[in-house]
């Protein structure tokens, strides 16, 4: 990936590969999911459980944008980019929202185990290192990268922003009865800030006129940790804040905090649970590197030498168009800014119905709360567990990134269980046309292999898990209270 990806880049493109991790929500209401106290610490594994590096890995993307917003194909077999002058204004400012978001949670899990004592307990540990990025950009941002130079247009650039932070985590959670129905749960996370970066725009006013941009911004940025950000003087935002420099191998300690998770479940019937939870509340207190603002209004005579004719690469088109605003940012060395950093809470609300062993539904309300990064989405799901070994979770949601369809499978075997899931709202975007696929290539810098991205919002999720189980099996409180098929086949 080229040094010259900035942080507009990384919202312009969320189809560009990413690994990423997150609490696979498709899972909540299955019985046998090892993680449900990831999401709500009063769920607890069916098992005792270790994992150890494999035994929860997560590859997941979200953004209401996707490949059809920036890609079109031709009737000949090729494929044309938003900025190609046969796609139209129209065409491709139709497919933005007036607020376009993109979220990426990353979860590295080095150490996992959960086990039970005395009492209906269950006590689970984790060491994990956290990689959170959130990204947003205006509607007139699109419009500004279309149209371009355009006399006499205003641009409204304001809520242009995005934030990334990394971070170790080591976390207790317990879960506990408080009586036959109700049950309760907690974890506390202490934390270890690795690396932070915010930036955003509250306002960035654009207006052409006569062949000369007039400005007006009020912006920050804010980083603890990033190699190469520079500490004073004035910098445009490429030189001071890039994805690319996000590099886990040069992290070092620079903050700390605390969080904390709460949940509950409560059996209101012997075959209906209610849940909720609330995790990561806490904050990061960091020991900022660069505190820079922009804010002022001023005037800029023009371009020169912007252009990308001839060049086919998407990366080296969108280079050009972004040299373009990045001429226009300037921060400066400033005292503005609080190193107290709030994680992004999240609220889960969940129902699950359990009219038989085997069969179980739900539905999952997930709010997440991070300002102008916010998120939201309900889902319905099904589980199918007809033997001890096998078991089958499908989902459908819709929320802040549209459609989603999920599906997992969990396998029991010996002292070890597997499961595989996955997740995504559309078909992917392919060409078998070898003149097609070569240019998609060209695109995105790719070597070769399958040229293949989500059509339409960027939703691509996929999960696997490997655990060693021990102990004996374990009934939720649901399973406790309803009679067991045995017991009521004993007693005919």
């Amino acid at each position: 990936m080229k040094r010259t990806l900035s942080l507009l880049a990384a919202l312009m493109l969320p189809i560009l590969p990413v690994l990423a991790q997150n609490a696979f929500r498709g899972a909540y209401f299955m019985d046998t999911y090892l993680y449900g106290h990831t999401m709500n610490p009063a769920l607890c594994a069916n098992r005792s459980y270790f994992g150890l590096g494999v035994g929860h890995i997560d590859l997941q993307m979200q953004s209401n944008l996707g490949a059809t917003t920036f890609l079109y194909p031709t009737r000949g077999g090729a494929v044309e980019t938003f900025l190609s002058e046969g796609v139209s204004s129209d065409t491709f400012l139709g497919k933005i929202h007036r607020h376009n978001t993109e979220n990426i949670n990353a979860e590295v899990d080095i150490l996992n185990f959960g086990f039970w004592t005395r009492k209906d307990q269950f006590h689970s540990f984790s060491l994990n290192l956290h990689l959170n990025e959130s990204a947003a950009a205006p509607y007139d941002l699109f419009r500004f990268l279309k149209d371009g130079s355009t006399d006499g247009a205003d641009y409204d650039l304001a809520g242009f922003g995005a934030r990334a932070r990394a971070y170790a985590e080591a976390a207790y959670g317990i879960s506990f009865p408080v009586t036959e129905r109700l049950r309760i749960g907690g974890k506390v996370k202490a934390l270890v800030g690795l690396a932070y970066a915010d930036a955003r725009f509250d306002r960035f006013d654009v207006t052409l006129g006569g062949g000369r941009w007039y400005v007006s911004t009020d912006g920050r940025l804010l980083a603890s940790n990033l190699p190469a950000t520079q500490t004073s003087g004035s910098v445009a935002i490429t030189d001071t804040f890039d994805f690319d420099d996000f590099d886990i191998k040069q992290f070092r300690p620079s903050g700390g905090g605390l969080a904390l998770d709460l949940g509950t479940t409560w059996d209101v019937l012997p075959w209906l649970q209610l849940s909720a939870s609330v995790t990561d509340l806490g904050f990061i207190r960091w020991k900022m590197d660069a505190r820079m603002g922009t804010a002022g209004s001023w005037e800029y005579a023009g371009f020169d030498n912007i252009s990308f004719e001839g060049n086919d690469n998407l990366q080296g088109q969108l280079d050009a168009k972004l040299e373009e605003l990045n001429r226009l940012i300037e921060f400066h060395r400033t005292d503005k800014g609080s190193p107290m950093d709030f994680l992004p809470a999240t609220l889960y609300l969940g129902a699950k119905a359990h009219p038989s062993d085997w069969f179980s539904a739900g539905l999952l309300g997930t709010v997440r709360s991070e300002g102008k990064y916010s998120w939201a989405e309900l889902r319905g799901a099904v589980n199918l567990e007809p033997v001890h070994w096998f078991g089958w979770s499908g989902s459908a949601a819709y929320g802040s990134f549209g459609p989603k369809l999920s599906t997992l499978l969990n396998l029991r075997l010996p002292l070890l269980a597997l499961y595989v899931g996955a997740e995504m709202s559309s078909p992917f975007f392919v060409s078998s046309e070898p003149r097609a696929q070569h240019r998609l290539r060209d695109y995105f810098d790719s070597d070769g292999g399958l040229v293949a991205f989500p059509r339409d919002n960027l939703n691509f999720n996929l999960m696997i898990g490997l655990n060693m189980v021990f102990g004996q099996k374990r009934q939720g409180p649901a399973h406790r209270i309803r009679p067991r098929r045995s017991a009521e086949g004993a007693g005919v």
